[in-house]
């Protein structure tokens, strides 16, 4: 008799040990499959605000009635707003902020031929054309033509470099003298034929979004990178 009881009790405390495994085991996968899913979700977000980004840089950009300025805050909540939940706004009104967890980059990137030289080196040098980089120093390079940064910048920067701040205006566009001159807001040809070739005085509208989803991670099983989107119109 006291043989059964205690095969019972080592039963039971085996039966127990397993629940407890199978259990853990259990929760760690559940804990994968949530952060996962959420991981999932947060890339559509991100993915929508991109080509939402990339709607309104094209808007702003060629419409020049639309009167749609986004380098200014009160423009940015559009995006900003959509961008609810990965913690990119400053406070209730939705504005940017810059210690954030996210970033979205607005960039018209031009490759310089002789419209934009003669549009931008005056007076005009004699003997062009044809024009060359001594008498047109971004002749032949890509260029940023526009540039606007919302959000954190410091922690992210565009894959195609950053336009100098003091080269970009209030509404993010760039001068023509310094599209045509100023050598610092050249992007490497390797870079922008990486992702598109264009043909002389053609441009590219890129969109660009950062976002640091890694608080949606449950026990530090699986940490999800940051994500990053890019749409070029």
């Amino acid at each position: 008799m006291s043989i059964m009881l205690k095969r019972r009790k080592s039963e039971s405390g085996q039966a127990m040990l397993e629940f407890a495994l199978v259990t853990i085991s259990l929760a760690f996968l559940f804990a994968g499959a949530f952060t996962i899913g959420a991981f999932l979700t947060k890339a559509l977000q991100v993915s929508n605000i991109t080509r939402s980004a990339a709607v309104l840089m094209v808007r702003s950009v060629t419409d020049t009635k639309a009167d749609l300025n986004l380098a200014l805050a009160q423009n940015q909540r559009i995006l900003i707003r959509e961008a609810s939940g990965l913690g990119m706004a400053a406070d209730a009104s939705y504005n940017p902020s810059s210690t954030g967890n996210g970033a979205i980059f607005l960039s018209k990137i031009i490759l310089v031929g002789a419209n934009e030289c003669a549009a931008g080196v005056t007076p005009l040098p004699s003997g062009v054309p044809p024009w060359t980089t001594a008498k047109c120093p971004n002749y032949g390079s890509y260029v940023f033509a526009y540039y606007v940064a919302i959000g954190n910048n410091t922690r992210w920067a565009s894959y195609f470099g950053t336009a100098t701040a003091a080269d970009v205006d209030t509404d993010g566009t760039i001068s023509a003298a310094n599209i045509a001159k100023d050598t610092t807001l050249q992007v490497p040809t390797a870079t922008m034929t990486a992702v598109i070739t264009l043909s002389p005085s053609q441009y590219a509208l890129i969109a660009e979004t950062y976002a640091d989803v890694s608080g949606i991670s449950v026990f530090s099983i699986y940490t999800p990178p940051v994500l990053y989107f890019r749409t070029v119109t």
